[in-house]
């Protein structure tokens, strides 16, 4: 170790009696610093207008453009300048013969040379850990664990391209091929992910090889066994690459037990690295305040009752136009998007199944990429596709056999993931969103669904309600069952069906029995079957328009609820008359925390006033008007400006009830029922008003005690503000920008003049 520690004293020596050195540590600590103060003067400017942002610690340092992520953009420029001499001096000026001749090991030299390398690297970081320091110091409340995660992926990665800088140096006497060499290898090890993806064990071994994806997890606060080891093998491995490389030239041994050294050494380090990627290896911690790097408490609590094996099927059909997202090619890709769930749920087996099938060829939007198909049957459509993709379509199971091992004809054929856990199913889609993948609520919620009883949500149809099968303004298919809509009731854990009372009784699995703004009177079996269900203690919605009341008026008179009569009207002379934006006022927010701030108001268009007088039930006001409005009785325009207020005929100001909950207990459980003077609210082009679908979710979760839809979210971070003027902030980069780089221009100049006269 002495002598280790003597040759890194000699090496910085000579690394520092070089300009090199000292401009490197200038030239970086300006460059990081421009960019990191250039974002803190726009926050700063964005908070003196008003404006508000939390996460600044994550948008600062490892955000896009942040701090940590300009270093690592430009990070491995540096280090082929520090390392391309390091061996290759030795061999252009022939001192390595005396290095080789010398009392000491070949693993001594090559430690000693990388151990001053690590001790620059050391010295890069404390500049960063300056403008760090600096952040913690005017950041409200930083996350510094994600700072100080930041730091050591960086150092690590620093660490690894010395590395390989050094080994590099060792095949040259040419320094500048040695720097030249260095940045191709960088490259190799960046892009090698994407070589051989098709091929199984080809495409795990490159991706473990691959840099790409590693640096940036830490970065993000996410430290895991598996990326510091990685950056440990690599360093290992171009270490003793370099040791192997030397002794080659200092021993006598035939070529085939020097080349069984080189494959031993990779064959140890590959079969390390795929041990320690395994699942079941890996360790996690997350470094962030916020532990935003892995699921919420929620989430992992439904994880754990995962036990054993959970089955996720991935079905790719090669003519949808999400085939290549399922395709080998995208695998660790596609793999990684389970990965936080990996860490709480070892034990998923991720299965892919290849077909090709078409429900509806003329309407499917990749056959406009495919030219022309007129003519063509599916098989040779099939070919075309596969030809385009560059794939076997010998590798995808024809309609006849797909269709026997499953039916997804209801699904479309599209891109689709089935769940399976002791014998019950659930189901991922892919939405029509930028991002169209399913994120953590919907992952979460495919897995409780397999875990507790199903909650069944049935549409009462049969007098012209409410649609959920077909798009329209009036119907309900989009909240409901789309399937491309990633809040849907479908997509959030509910199971949703129609029942025709007319001709059946509502199914015992029932969860909550929903009767939509029917247009036409109710038969005397449906009315008494709705009766029965009421009386077992069954959860209902009821939603009705105010032109309807004739009709509805009769089911709740069950419930000793009325609309009444007339419609609700807007003061707000710059909106509809007839649009009335209501404030949440229920007494219990517990499953509506997003209704309780200042400006959250459910858009209702054409609503009526409730008026209740229920026996044996628990009333509770969800919603209600604005105090300015009032209840008209007479009909009027709703596209007119001018609707007044006319006591005389009836008409009544001030805040009405427009949505009413009844609670009583019933049997062992609490029957729910909902109640509202307004139908559309729910609608298809009503729900991405105001905050009318995080109102529905709300209503959903309060019918299924909080199961559904998930909670995943999180508190608001706290560091949402800079504690520094204009003029500190101004203070700071002078130091920074200025001073310390001149500093250290000035002391490496000093020490080479005293050197020269020397």
């Amino acid at each position: 170790m002495i002598k280790i520690l003597k040759i890194a004293k000699l090496e910085i020596s000579i690394l520092f009696y070089s300009p090199v050195a000292w401009l490197v540590l200038a030239i970086f600590m300006v460059q990081a610093g421009t960019g990191f103060f250039g974002m803190l003067g726009s926050f700063q400017e964005l908070f003196m207008m008003g404006e508000k942002a939390n996460n600044l610690t994550q948008l600062l340092f490892p955000g896009i453009n942040g701090l940590f992520d300009k270093v690592l953009q430009t990070l491995y420029l540096y280090i082929p300048l520090l390392t391309m001499g390091l061996m290759s001096r030795e061999f252009s000026s022939g001192s390595i013969k005396l290095l080789l001749s010398s009392p000491v090991k070949i693993r001594e030299i090559i430690l000693g040379k990388y151990l001053a390398m690590l001790y620059y690297a050391l010295m890069l970081m404390a500049i960063l850990g300056i403008y760090s320091l600096i952040g913690i110091m005017i950041i409200k409340d930083a996350d510094v664990g994600l700072i100080c995660a930041g730091l050591l992926s960086l150092f690590l990665l620093t660490a690894t391209y010395a590395a390989i800088g050094l080994f590099m140096s060792s095949l040259t006497g040419y320094q500048v091929v040695a720097a030249i060499s260095t940045l191709a290898v960088f490259a190799a090890l960046k892009y090698v992910g994407g070589i051989g993806q098709s091929i199984d064990f080809v495409r795990d071994l490159t991706y473990f090889l691959s840099l790409s994806g590693r640096t940036e997890n830490m970065l993000s606060g996410l430290i895991t066994s598996g990326d510091v080891i990685y950056y440990l093998l690599i360093i290992s491995l171009f270490l003793g690459l370099t040791i192997l490389r030397l002794k080659a030239g200092r021993e006598a041994k035939a070529l085939t037990v020097q080349i069984g050294k080189y494959v031993a050494l990779i064959t140890v380090v590959l079969f390390c690295g795929y041990i320690s990627s395994r699942p079941l290896n890996i360790l996690y911690w997350d470094a962030t305040a916020q532990k935003s790097r892995t699921l919420t408490p929620a989430s992992q609590e439904i994880a754990r009752q995962i036990n054993g094996p959970l089955k996720i099927t991935t079905y790719v059909n090669l003519l949808d136009q999400h085939v290549y997202a399922g395709l080998p090619v995208s695998r660790n890709t596609d793999l990684s998007r389970f990965e936080d769930f990996r860490r709480f749920i070892p034990g998923i087996k991720m299965n892919y199944v290849y077909y090709y099938d078409a429900t509806d060829l003329a309407n499917n939007p990749n056959m406009i990429y495919q030219g022309d198909i007129k003519g063509l049957s599916v098989k040779q459509i099939a070919e075309k596709v596969a030809d385009n993709l560059q794939v076997d379509v010998g590798g995808f199971l024809p309609p006849n056999k797909i269709r026997k091992m499953i039916d997804l004809s209801a699904e479309g054929n599209t891109f689709i993931r089935r769940l399976s856990y002791h014998g019950k199913t659930s189901y991922l889609r892919l939405y029509n969103e930028n991002n169209q993948f399913p994120e953590e609520a919907e992952i979460t919620a495919a897995i409780k669904k397999l875990i507790r009883p199903n909650q069944l949500i049935v549409f009462i149809n049969g007098d012209d309600e409410r649609s959920i099968t077909l798009k329209g303004d009036r119907s309900y298919q989009l909240f409901s069952n789309a399937r491309k809509t990633r809040k849907s009731l479908i997509n959030q854990g509910f199971d949703v069906s129609s029942v025709d009372l007319n001709n059946a009784d509502v199914p015992k699995e029932t969860t909550v029995l929903v009767l939509a703004d029917a247009a036409k009177p109710l038969s005397n079996p449906a009315i008494q079957r709705i009766q029965r269900y009421l009386d077992a203690g069954g959860n209902m919605l009821i939603a009705a328009e105010p032109q309807h009341r004739l009709v509805i008026n009769p089911v709740l008179l069950q419930l000793g609820v009325q609309l009444s009569a007339g419609m609700l009207v807007n003061a707000d002379k710059k909106a509809q008359p007839d649009l009335v934006s209501a404030k949440f006022t229920g007494k219990d927010n517990t499953y509506f925390e997003q209704m309780t701030g200042p400006y959250a108001r459910v858009a209702l268009p054409s609503a009526a006033m409730l008026i209740a007088e229920p026996k044996g039930f628990v009333v509770d006001t969800l919603l209600k008007s604005n105090a300015d409005g009032w209840n008209r009785i007479k009909e009027f325009d709703p596209s007119s400006t001018s609707v007044s207020y006319e006591p005389q005929q009836g008409d009544e100001k001030g805040s009405k009830p427009l949505m009413i909950t009844l609670t009583r207990e019933k049997g062992n459980k609490v029957q729910k029922v909902l109640i509202s003077g307004d139908a559309d609210f729910m609608s298809d082009n009503l729900i991405g008003q105001a905050y009318n679908f995080p109102f529905i979710n709300g209503i959903f979760r309060w019918f299924s005690d909080g199961g559904f839809p998930v909670k995943v979210s999180r508190p608001i971070p706290k560091d949402d503000a800079i504690m520094a003027n204009r003029k500190q902030l101004s203070v700071y980069r002078s130091v920074t920008l200025w001073g310390l780089p001149a500093l250290i221009v000035a002391g490496g100049a000093a020490l080479l003049l005293t050197r020269k006269r020397k």
